[in-house]
């Protein structure tokens, strides 16, 4: 059987992401059972990889497919619609109507909320995420460096959102600063905004 990394690294973000309060409101259909919870966000960062390669720039964390880093770019719009289009469609099947509702009224919060940043043609980190089993070798930091670099070759400023308070400390290693903190309604949550500079 052929090995599959990407397939792997929707796991690895599965088993990275599942107590993270927005993947928990996504993955609400698995009503408490937490190995349905993680087959749930296996489809979901399985679309989200998908999404990333059509769109995006998707850079795993090995060859074993231990974690990866999805980046949403100033790619022409048409191409972003039509990427996210697949991809709710997608999500439809997975996550169940509620799952889904979750996810829409998640994004729609937090686009009105910063809508005021003037984050424009900033990059975006979506989602990183790396294995449990593989955390402490520094995989976040080395699946970061090629976008990062290749933010920096485009002159362009980039962030990301994240309801890890732990986190903050390792994006700020790598040129993050915190924007603002937002409470969002679904989960009942407060997320950190950190931008990093043009440069």
């Amino acid at each position: 059987m052929t090995h599959n990394p990407h397939a792997q690294a929707a796991r690895s973000l599965a088993q990275a992401l599942a107590s993270d309060p927005f993947y928990r409101a996504v993955s609400v259909a698995c009503n408490g059972d937490e190995a349905l919870r993680l087959t749930i966000l296996h489809g979901y960062f399985a679309l989200a990889l998908l999404e990333g390669e059509q769109a995006g720039r998707v850079d795993l964390a090995d060859a074993e497919g231990c974690g990866a880093a999805i980046w949403a770019l100033d790619a022409a719009a048409e191409v972003r619609e039509a990427a996210y289009a697949q991809r709710l469609a997608g999500m439809q099947a997975v996550l169940g109507e509620q799952g889904l509702a979750n996810f829409k009224a998640m994004v729609h919060n937090m686009e009105t909320a910063m809508a005021g940043q003037n984050l424009g043609d900033a990059w975006y980190l979506s989602i990183l995420g790396i294995a449990p089993e593989a955390q402490g070798r520094g995989l976040g930091a080395s699946v970061l460096a090629g976008g990062l670099a290749a933010v920096d070759r485009a002159g362009k400023a980039c962030f990301l959102e994240t309801y890890n308070e732990r986190s903050l400390g390792f994006y700020a290693s790598l040129g993050f600063e915190v924007v603002e903190k937002y409470a969002e309604a679904v989960t009942g949550c407060d997320y950190w905004l950190m931008l990093r500079a043009a440069r």
